[in-house]
């Protein structure tokens, strides 16, 4: 694993960056969207922070999303810039899964954009570029292996899942910090209800997409990527028993209008956003420089 990291070049440590500020942002405003859905809880100040996050990310992905093909050009051409420039080379991109991919997900991206619109209509047609974008990492990687319908809905799972956690830190700790403690307390207390599941449902996922893909077994997780796979697995276990801590042991004493448990909530809240944080940094440098065994 280590050795991955010592020959990476400056050109790979910056297609890293690059997929992880694209991935940060694209979660975010799928995330957001499902916020507005799954927490009804949330003040109305905080609907109106993750509309105004959820277009905001979904600008700035938008354009990592473009920004990622002639620099992919550029990895085609085994670091030479000349590529940027190719327009057969471009089109070959273009044309490609990760061309397909960033279509789709420009698409969805830009429907996301109507939830600025008050109204469900708004709302309906930001879900739907929701689901596109968050099926557009479906679309290349290890995901167009057989059976590509099961691995595709498994990955689209698992990045709906991420994206609610993602989106979520926001309006919590916005809440913490500006709204009275019982009101901060019942947001706590409905996003850990949906959090435990949402977590759970991505670890389930996740490993169902190795074990579909023949890559559970102690060979496996001697390769980089599963040792990779592995460091990831146990950032979301410790992200499960943050959340699982702040909803037995932080949250009743919130409900209760104890102010002094509020601090206590900000900071685990973030330390869950330094932990996924990392889970951002080692998925980019995952998928940049590894692969599952046996594909």
């Amino acid at each position: 694993m280590f050795a991955i990291i010592e020959q990476a070049d400056l050109f790979t440590w910056l297609l890293i960056f690059l997929k992880a500020v694209t991935y940060l942002t694209t979660l975010s405003a799928i995330g957001s969207v499902i916020v507005i859905i799954a927490l009804r809880r949330l003040p109305s100040n905080g609907h109106l922070l993750v509309r105004n996050a959820a277009m905001a990310s979904a600008i700035v992905a938008a354009f990592f999303t473009i920004l990622r093909l002639p620099m992919h050009t550029v990895f085609l051409m085994g670091g030479a810039w000349d590529g940027t420039l190719d327009p057969l080379i471009l089109q070959m991109v273009i044309d490609s899964p990760l061309g397909m991919s960033a279509a789709l997900r420009i698409t969805g991206l830009c429907l996301v954009m109507f939830v600025g619109w008050r109204g469900r209509l708004g709302v309906a047609l930001a879900v739907l570029g929701a689901l596109f974008a968050a099926t557009s990492f479906s679309l290349r990687g290890h995901s167009l292996n057989d059976p590509r319908l099961i691995l595709g809905a498994l990955v689209t799972l698992h990045i709906l899942c991420i994206s609610f956690w993602i989106a979520a830190i926001i309006p919590l700790l916005n809440s913490a910090k500006s709204d009275p403690p019982r009101v901060a307390g019942i947001l706590a207390q409905e996003f850990g209800i949906r959090a435990v599941w949402a977590v759970a449902l991505l670890i389930i996922s996740g490993g169902a997409v190795l074990a579909v893909l023949g890559s559970v077994s102690t060979v496996a997780f001697e390769s980089e990527y599963g040792q990779f796979f592995l460091i990831k697995l146990l950032l979301f276990v410790i992200i499960l028993s943050i959340s699982a801590a702040n909803k037995l042991y932080i949250t009743p004493p919130i409900l209760d209008s104890k102010i002094g448990y509020v601090l206590f909530l900000k900071r685990s809240i973030y330390i869950e956003s330094v932990f996924l944080f990392f889970v951002l940094i080692i998925t980019a440098t995952l998928t940049t420089t590894s692969s599952p065994p046996n594909i």
